[in-house]
C-alpha cells in the first residue's frame, strides 16, 4: 500500500508538471503560432499536442474562443487531485471523485465561460457608448451569450432601447448567473463528499 500511495503522488507531481507544460504551449502558441523546427517551443507542441488533440473539436469553439486546452487541463487536473489524496490518505471514495469532477467541471468549464463572458459584455458595455464604428464592430465579435443578449432586447418589446443597456442588463445577469452558479456547484461538491462510499 506504501508503494502505491507513492506512486500516486509521483504521478501527482508528473500530471502538474505535465499541466504546466500544456499551459506555457498555450500561451506561447499566442505569441508564436507557427514554430519553426528544433526550436523549444516546436519540442513543447511535440510533447503536448497529442495530448490537446484528443479534445480539440467544433464542439468545443465558440466564435474565434476555442475551449478543448481548458477541457483538455480539467481532465488532468481530476487525475492529479485524485491521485494526491489517494497518495496522501491511502483512500479513495465514490463521493470525493465526484466532487473532485463537480469541481472541475466548474473552474475549467462554466466559471471561465462566464467569465469570458463578462469581460466581452464589459468591453461591449464601453463600445457602445463610443461613435467608432470599428470599436462597436470588434465588440460585436466579442459575444459570448448572444442568445442572453436576445433575450433582454426582446424583454423591451416594440421599445427603442440603447444598446449600452442592453449590454449592462446582460452583464448584470452574467454576473447573477455566476454567482448562484459557485453557489450551487459548492453545494453539489458539499454533498457529493457526504456520500459514504
Amino acid at each position: 500500500m506504501y508503494f502505491l500511495m507513492k506512486a500516486s503522488l509521483f504521478l501527482s507531481r508528473l500530471i502538474a508538471l505535465y499541466s504546466f507544460l500544456i499551459w506555457v504551449r498555450i500561451f506561447i502558441s499566442w505569441v508564436v503560432p507557427y514554430p519553426r523546427p528544433g526550436s523549444f517551443t516546436y519540442y513543447l507542441g511535440r510533447i503536448v499536442d497529442p495530448y490537446l488533440n484528443l479534445f480539440r473539436s467544433d464542439k468545443a469553439r465558440i466564435g474565434v474562443l476555442d475551449f478543448s486546452p481548458i477541457i483538455a487541463v480539467g481532465v488532468l487536473a481530476i487525475f492529479q487531485s485524485v491521485l494526491q489524496v489517494f497518495g496522501v490518505f491511502g483512500t479513495l471514495t465514490f463521493g470525493y471523485i465526484l466532487a473532485v469532477v463537480i469541481q472541475a467541471i466548474w473552474s475549467y468549464g462554466f466559471s471561465i465561460f462566464l467569465w469570458i463572458a463578462i469581460i466581452s459584455l464589459i468591453i461591449s458595455t464601453i463600445a457602445s457608448f463610443s461613435s467608432n464604428p470599428m470599436a462597436y464592430s470588434m465588440a460585436g465579435n466579442m459575444n459570448v451569450l448572444p442568445w442572453l443578449k436576445d433575450m433582454v432586447r426582446r424583454s423591451f418589446g416594440a421599445r427603442i432601447v440603447r444598446e449600452w443597456v442592453v449590454n449592462a442588463i446582460t452583464l448584470a445577469i452574467t454576473l447573477l448567473m455566476y454567482f448562484v452558479g459557485k453557489n450551487i456547484f459548492m453545494l453539489l461538491s458539499n454533498l457529493a463528499l457526504r456520500i459514504p462510499f
